[in-house]
């Protein structure tokens, strides 16, 4: 059975009780977050084999987050505590409509200095999925460790998966955060981007900056715009799109996250491969629209991988 991996960063996400903006938020409840880990939860929820690579804090955070995922049934035998270094903290307010402000307190967060050694006993295998994104990015030594990942999962014959996420308050400087994207994009089979990341990341809008980014031999970008829905591309030719579901949406937190595990996790049903993605070019289109059910039904309630759903539920709840 293929089995997915993540890798970058988990964190604590406090989610304030309320709408307000940040400043003004009085109390916050204490979740699990982190896009990768996020992907990586939906997708076995969806019941697909998972692990997830990174490093927290030795504290009762980073004991929070490893439990949160092994209930879930993640294999979190590849997370390290360190002494060294700190669990990542976030919080969160809620605006109307379900969108958020963000605080992030990440200058020694622990899942920044991952090293090669902390994933030396990772064996990927033919039909297995490497999944990051590029929060974790933001230091040479994690650059190296995701760059060593990567080339382990090809030569294996796995297939590599990105979604920049970007944070852009993560980082000082605007142009290094789009180099970095653009050069970890280049390893990618599959990226799933917004609209707007996307016009960042190639300084191009529309088609022309679709063409961009495919030019490099991409071979699926799945581009998502929000209660608006998604397009997915193969090649830089587009096969579907889809126009989203109408729920009452709560709290936004996630979707993207819970889209792109359940795209993955539909690839991975199919047998995905480096090599075999021109025989799954023909069900993309329902993919893509299952990929959008979960994510809608995200939105349905408060939190990311505690408003996750199963097939049945998702199928059930967004029509």
């Amino acid at each position: 059975m293929s089995k997915l991996y993540c890798v970058g960063e988990l964190l604590i996400d406090f989610q304030a009780v309320g709408i307000s903006p940040l400043k003004d938020t009085a109390e916050f409840v204490k979740k699990a977050g982190g896009a990768p880990a996020n992907v990586c939860v939906q997708a076995t929820k969806l019941g697909k084999e998972s692990a997830y690579l990174t490093k927290v804090g030795a504290d009762d955070f980073g004991s929070f987050l490893i439990d949160t995922l092994k209930a879930e049934g993640v294999d979190v035998s590849y997370i390290s505590q360190s002494k060294d270094h700190d669990t990542s903290l976030a919080f969160v307010s809620f605006l109307e409509g379900g969108e958020r402000e963000f605080s992030f307190y990440r200058r020694t967060a622990a899942d920044l200095y991952i090293n090669e050694t902390d994933f030396k006993d990772v064996k990927f295998n033919k039909g297995d999925i490497l999944e990051y994104g590029s929060v974790a990015l933001k230091t040479e030594v994690s650059r190296k460790t995701h760059k060593y990942l990567i080339d382990k999962a090809k030569e294996s014959g796995a297939l590599v998966c990105f979604d920049p996420n970007l944070r852009f308050n993560l980082w000082e400087n605007k142009d290094e955060l789009k180099n970095t994207v653009r050069k970890f994009a280049t390893y990618a089979d599959v990226i799933k981007v917004g609209v707007d990341e996307l016009e960042f990341i190639t300084d191009l809008c529309g088609e022309e900056a679709v063409k961009e980014i495919c030019k490099g031999g991409l071979k699926i970008l799945l581009l998502t715009d929000g209660a608006k829905g998604a397009k997915v591309y193969y090649k830089g030719e587009l096969i579907a799109e889809n126009g989203g579901y109408k729920v009452k949406a709560v709290d936004t937190t996630g979707a993207g996250d819970s889209c792109f595990g359940g795209f993955i996790s539909e690839l991975m049903e199919k047998g995905a491969t480096p090599n075999s993605l021109d025989t799954i070019k023909e069900y993309l289109g329902k993919i893509l629209d299952f990929a959008c059910k979960c994510g809608a039904y995200t939105t349905m309630s408060h939190g990311a991988i505690a408003a996750m759903g199963n097939k049945e539920n998702i199928e059930k709840a967004v029509k």
